[in-house]
């Protein structure tokens, strides 16, 4: 607000030139020259000015509107104050749908309970897409897999991530080569792909990082295997799965969440298996641009991100 505009809400607080001009630190001439200019402005009369002092209708109105803008002005000051401080803003992250959902929920949670003031948007995809998204100013962060060499990006590395299959008891059982089917099967173990019919996978329909692994591992093994389905969510997948006629290729971050998350039938389990001879490891990583400009929230986030992630893939 003007100087004129603060003399005038403390007249019209007082109701007495002399006990405003006292407030203000300045004599009473002062104080009614700068409300004169204030009436000369706007055209109009704010104070009846007789034995006890009045607002006009244009006086009161004045003040309502000036106390809104005094208002306005403290809230202003408060907020630039809180973005100084790094304590609100807009953090925009990009991650895979599944890992959204299965792992963020909690996360969120606690880190909205420490910035309720910082909105978090989030963007679901593939790594690759994500890495261009940032480089263009679309994303400040990006939870990836794989990440492809780049100078301009700094990685911090969460863990490494295996590959393996998942299917029920009875498809494993169905396709096994073997006489018998071992009956002590069970998550975790280790299984040779060579020892099974080929058998029908559900896969990504688009283009992802796991998609690409899955596809060359298949190719290097000489292993044919029909894909009835394509469908580029791996918690429809493991869904799918469970339905007992198709198998899909999951990270084993994911696929204990998942298949405890959708587990029903105990005479015939969802099981995931790491695979014989796939020595391959897929990187998780946080992503962000190296010449960044980072607030106390957004590097609060990225420390706690990757914390809480060290944590899940640890068990």
């Amino acid at each position: 607000m003007e100087l004129a505009q603060k003399m005038f809400l403390l007249a019209a607080e007082e109701m007495n030139f002399t006990k405003a001009a006292k407030r203000a630190f300045v004599t009473q001439q002062c104080l009614s020259e700068h409300i004169s200019k204030l009436e000369k402005q706007l055209h109009t009369k704010l104070f009846l000015r007789g034995r006890h002092l009045q607002l006009t209708e244009s006086g009161k109105a004045m003040v309502s509107t000036l106390r809104q803008i005094q208002h306005l002005e403290e809230s202003l000051g408060h907020r630039i104050q809180e973005i100084e401080a790094g304590e609100i803003g807009e953090i925009r992250l990009g991650i895979s749908t599944s890992r959204a959902r299965l792992l963020l929920p909690r996360f969120l949670e606690t880190f909205h309970g420490t910035y309720p003031q910082v909105h978090i948007s989030i963007t679901l995809g593939d790594t690759v897409q994500h890495i261009q998204l940032m480089k263009t100013q679309q994303l400040d962060l990006v939870l990836g897999l794989d990440a492809p060499s780049d100078p301009f990006l700094e990685e911090k590395l969460i863990g490494k991530e295996k590959l393996m299959v998942v299917g029920t008891l009875s498809f494993f059982r169905q396709y096994h080569l073997g006489t018998f089917s071992p009956e002590n099967w069970k998550t975790g173990n280790t299984i040779s792909l060579q020892e099974f019919k080929p058998f029908p996978l559900i896969g990504n329909r688009e283009h992802s990082t796991l998609l690409e692994l899955v596809q060359s591992w298949l190719r290097e093994n000489h292993l044919d295997c029909p894909q009835p389905i394509s469908i580029s969510d791996i918690s429809t997948q493991i869904q799918l799965c469970r339905l007992g006629h198709t198998a899909t290729f999951c990270n084993d971050v994911l696929a204990y969440p998942l298949i405890r998350e959708v587990q029903k039938d105990q005479e015939d389990p969802l099981l995931a298996f790491y695979i014989a001879g796939e020595t391959h490891t897929m990187r998780s990583s946080i992503l962000r641009l190296k010449a960044q400009v980072r607030p106390r929230y957004l590097e609060d986030f990225t420390n706690k991100l990757l914390e809480y992630m060290k944590k899940i893939q640890n068990g």
